[in-house]
Protein backbone atom coordinates (compact mmCIF):
# COMPACT_ATOMS: atom_id res chain seq x y z
CA UNK A 1 0.00 0.00 0.00
CA UNK A 2 1.10 3.56 -0.70
CA UNK A 3 0.31 6.83 0.97
CA UNK A 4 -1.38 9.70 -0.86
CA UNK A 5 0.73 12.59 -2.13
CA UNK A 6 -0.34 14.82 0.79
CA UNK A 7 0.53 12.10 3.32
CA UNK A 8 3.82 11.40 1.53
CA UNK A 9 4.86 15.07 1.68
CA UNK A 10 3.94 15.38 5.38
CA UNK A 11 5.90 12.26 6.27
CA UNK A 12 8.93 13.38 4.22
CA UNK A 13 8.95 16.83 5.86
CA UNK A 14 8.73 15.35 9.39
CA UNK A 15 11.56 12.95 8.59
CA UNK A 16 13.73 15.78 7.24
CA UNK A 17 13.20 17.85 10.40
CA UNK A 18 14.42 15.07 12.68
CA UNK A 19 17.33 13.44 10.85
CA UNK A 20 20.91 14.38 9.99
CA UNK A 21 20.53 13.59 6.30
CA UNK A 22 17.73 13.94 3.76
CA UNK A 23 16.87 10.90 1.65
CA UNK A 24 16.19 11.26 -2.06
CA UNK A 25 12.54 11.05 -3.09
CA UNK A 26 13.25 7.68 -4.69
CA UNK A 27 14.86 6.13 -1.61
CA UNK A 28 12.17 7.53 0.66
CA UNK A 29 9.43 6.06 -1.54
CA UNK A 30 11.15 2.68 -1.50
CA UNK A 31 11.28 2.44 2.30
CA UNK A 32 8.12 4.30 3.33
CA UNK A 33 5.44 3.35 0.74
CA UNK A 34 5.16 6.99 -0.31
CA UNK A 35 4.50 8.43 -3.79
CA UNK A 36 6.78 11.47 -4.07
CA UNK A 37 7.02 12.37 -7.77
CA UNK A 38 10.09 12.88 -9.93
CA UNK A 39 11.06 16.54 -9.64
CA UNK A 40 14.77 17.25 -9.36
CA UNK A 41 14.27 21.00 -8.95
CA UNK A 42 11.90 20.78 -5.99
CA UNK A 43 13.95 18.00 -4.39
CA UNK A 44 17.14 20.07 -4.73
CA UNK A 45 15.49 23.25 -3.39
CA UNK A 46 14.00 21.41 -0.40
CA UNK A 47 17.33 19.73 0.45
CA UNK A 48 19.09 23.10 0.25
CA UNK A 49 16.62 24.76 2.63
CA UNK A 50 16.83 21.86 5.09
CA UNK A 51 20.65 21.97 4.99
CA UNK A 52 20.73 25.69 5.76
CA UNK A 53 18.25 25.39 8.64
CA UNK A 54 20.07 22.38 10.10
CA UNK A 55 23.38 24.25 9.96
CA UNK A 56 21.83 27.32 11.58
CA UNK A 57 19.85 25.72 14.41
CA UNK A 58 20.72 22.01 14.62
CA UNK A 59 18.18 19.23 15.16
CA UNK A 60 15.27 19.10 15.24
CA UNK A 61 14.66 21.78 12.64
CA UNK A 62 12.09 24.28 13.92
CA UNK A 63 12.23 26.86 11.14
CA UNK A 64 9.47 26.99 8.56
CA UNK A 65 10.00 24.87 5.47
CA UNK A 66 8.20 25.59 2.23
CA UNK A 67 5.21 23.35 1.62
CA UNK A 68 6.48 20.38 -0.36
CA UNK A 69 2.93 19.44 -1.36
CA UNK A 70 2.15 22.89 -2.78
CA UNK A 71 5.43 23.06 -4.69
CA UNK A 72 4.97 19.61 -6.19
CA UNK A 73 1.35 20.14 -7.20
CA UNK A 74 2.23 23.43 -8.90
CA UNK A 75 5.16 21.89 -10.76
CA UNK A 76 5.07 20.18 -14.13
CA UNK A 77 5.54 16.60 -12.93
CA UNK A 78 3.70 13.45 -13.82
CA UNK A 79 5.69 10.49 -12.55
CA UNK A 80 6.38 8.90 -9.19
CA UNK A 81 9.98 8.64 -8.02
CA UNK A 82 11.10 5.15 -7.05
CA UNK A 83 14.32 3.26 -6.70
CA UNK A 84 15.09 0.96 -9.68
CA UNK A 85 15.66 -2.74 -9.23
CA UNK A 86 19.33 -3.50 -9.80
CA UNK A 87 21.19 -6.79 -10.17
CA UNK A 88 24.12 -5.37 -8.20
CA UNK A 89 24.34 -2.49 -5.75
CA UNK A 90 24.47 0.78 -7.75
CA UNK A 91 27.34 3.16 -7.18
CA UNK A 92 25.00 6.17 -7.06
CA UNK A 93 21.35 6.81 -6.29
CA UNK A 94 19.14 7.01 -9.35
CA UNK A 95 15.53 7.42 -10.35
CA UNK A 96 13.06 5.22 -12.19
CA UNK A 97 9.73 6.08 -13.72
CA UNK A 98 6.44 4.29 -13.11
CA UNK A 99 3.16 4.73 -14.90
CA UNK A 100 1.37 6.40 -11.96
CA UNK A 101 0.27 9.97 -12.72
CA UNK A 102 0.49 12.69 -10.08
CA UNK A 103 -3.02 13.84 -10.99
CA UNK A 104 -4.37 10.45 -9.95
CA UNK A 105 -2.50 10.62 -6.65
CA UNK A 106 -4.05 14.03 -5.99
CA UNK A 107 -7.61 12.95 -6.78
CA UNK A 108 -7.60 9.73 -4.80
CA UNK A 109 -5.59 7.45 -2.59
CA UNK A 110 -3.50 5.13 -4.72
CA UNK A 111 -4.11 2.24 -2.34
CA UNK A 112 -6.15 -0.59 -3.83
CA UNK A 113 -9.75 -0.72 -2.55
CA UNK A 114 -9.96 -2.44 0.84
CA UNK A 115 -12.83 -4.51 2.18
CA UNK A 116 -15.00 -2.71 4.71
CA UNK A 117 -13.65 -4.97 7.43
CA UNK A 118 -10.11 -3.70 6.95
CA UNK A 119 -8.76 -0.73 8.90
CA UNK A 120 -8.63 2.54 6.92
CA UNK A 121 -5.56 4.75 6.70
CA UNK A 122 -7.08 7.35 9.05
CA UNK A 123 -6.80 6.97 12.81
CA UNK A 124 -9.79 7.14 15.13
CA UNK A 125 -9.11 7.78 18.81
CA UNK A 126 -10.56 4.41 19.75
CA UNK A 127 -8.34 2.59 17.26
CA UNK A 128 -5.27 4.55 18.31
CA UNK A 129 -5.82 3.82 22.00
CA UNK A 130 -6.14 0.13 21.15
CA UNK A 131 -2.94 0.23 19.06
CA UNK A 132 -1.07 1.87 21.94
CA UNK A 133 -2.31 -0.76 24.37
CA UNK A 134 -1.19 -3.52 22.03
CA UNK A 135 2.22 -1.89 21.58
CA UNK A 136 3.06 -2.34 25.27
CA UNK A 137 4.42 1.22 25.46
CA UNK A 138 4.03 2.30 29.11
CA UNK A 139 5.50 4.50 31.82
CA UNK A 140 5.29 4.24 35.60
CA UNK A 141 2.07 5.82 36.95
CA UNK A 142 0.87 6.47 33.42
CA UNK A 143 3.29 9.35 32.91
CA UNK A 144 3.24 9.19 29.13
CA UNK A 145 1.59 11.33 26.45
CA UNK A 146 0.59 9.88 23.09
CA UNK A 147 0.24 12.29 20.17
CA UNK A 148 -2.28 10.92 17.70
CA UNK A 149 -1.80 11.94 14.03
CA UNK A 150 -4.59 12.11 11.48
CA UNK A 151 -3.12 9.36 9.33
CA UNK A 152 -1.26 6.12 9.93
CA UNK A 153 2.38 5.69 8.95
CA UNK A 154 4.63 6.71 11.86
CA UNK A 155 5.70 4.22 14.55
CA UNK A 156 3.79 4.70 17.80
CA UNK A 157 7.09 5.02 19.70
CA UNK A 158 7.90 8.13 17.64
CA UNK A 159 4.61 9.71 18.74
CA UNK A 160 4.84 9.05 22.48
CA UNK A 161 6.70 11.08 25.08
CA UNK A 162 7.41 10.50 28.76
CA UNK A 163 5.62 13.17 30.78
CA UNK A 164 8.42 15.17 32.38
CA UNK A 165 8.25 18.69 33.78
CA UNK A 166 9.70 20.14 30.58
CA UNK A 167 7.20 18.18 28.43
CA UNK A 168 4.35 19.40 30.63
CA UNK A 169 5.42 23.01 30.21
CA UNK A 170 5.98 22.67 26.46
CA UNK A 171 2.55 21.16 25.80
CA UNK A 172 0.88 23.95 27.78
CA UNK A 173 2.83 26.59 25.83
CA UNK A 174 4.52 27.80 29.01
CA UNK A 175 8.06 27.18 27.77
CA UNK A 176 10.15 28.66 24.98
CA UNK A 177 11.41 25.15 24.30
CA UNK A 178 9.00 23.54 21.86
CA UNK A 179 10.89 20.32 21.15
CA UNK A 180 10.18 17.24 23.24
CA UNK A 181 11.89 13.87 23.25
CA UNK A 182 9.94 10.86 22.06
CA UNK A 183 10.20 7.26 23.22
CA UNK A 184 12.17 6.19 20.16
CA UNK A 185 14.84 8.84 20.83
CA UNK A 186 13.71 11.31 18.14
CA UNK A 187 12.51 14.84 18.83
CA UNK A 188 9.11 16.32 18.03
CA UNK A 189 8.78 20.06 17.50
CA UNK A 190 5.39 21.16 18.81
CA UNK A 191 5.77 24.42 16.88
CA UNK A 192 5.56 22.47 13.62
CA UNK A 193 2.18 20.85 14.41
CA UNK A 194 -1.26 21.93 15.64
CA UNK A 195 -2.44 20.26 18.87
CA UNK A 196 -6.15 19.68 19.37
CA UNK A 197 -7.19 22.38 21.85
CA UNK A 198 -9.88 20.30 23.53
CA UNK A 199 -7.47 17.42 24.04
CA UNK A 200 -4.88 19.75 25.58
CA UNK A 201 -7.49 21.21 27.95
CA UNK A 202 -8.59 17.72 28.96
CA UNK A 203 -4.96 16.68 29.45
CA UNK A 204 -4.21 19.69 31.69
CA UNK A 205 -7.42 19.19 33.67
CA UNK A 206 -6.72 15.49 34.25
CA UNK A 207 -3.14 16.13 35.35
CA UNK A 208 -4.21 18.79 37.83
CA UNK A 209 -6.90 16.46 39.16
CA UNK A 210 -4.24 13.72 39.42
CA UNK A 211 -6.05 11.48 36.93
CA UNK A 212 -3.55 8.80 35.95
CA UNK A 213 -2.54 8.50 32.29
CA UNK A 214 -1.70 7.55 29.63
CA UNK A 215 -2.87 10.75 27.96
CA UNK A 216 -3.83 11.22 24.32
CA UNK A 217 -3.61 14.43 22.30
CA UNK A 218 -4.64 14.55 18.67
CA UNK A 219 -2.70 16.76 16.27
CA UNK A 220 -2.56 17.86 12.66
CA UNK A 221 0.09 19.43 10.43
CA UNK A 222 0.35 23.19 10.01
Amino acid sequence: MSLTLQESCNLYERNARRNKSVQSFADFNKHNFTCLPVNADVERDFTTVVGKLRKAEGLPIRGRLFSLFRRLTKSDVSEVASSPQAVSTPATKSFAVTEHKIEKAMRMSIRPPSPASETSDTWTLEAYVKAVQESGLTESKGLIVHFMPEHKGDPISSLASKLTKSTWESIRGKSQETSIKMKDGTMMDLASIRLNEEDVKKFVHNRKKKVEGPYFIRFSGI
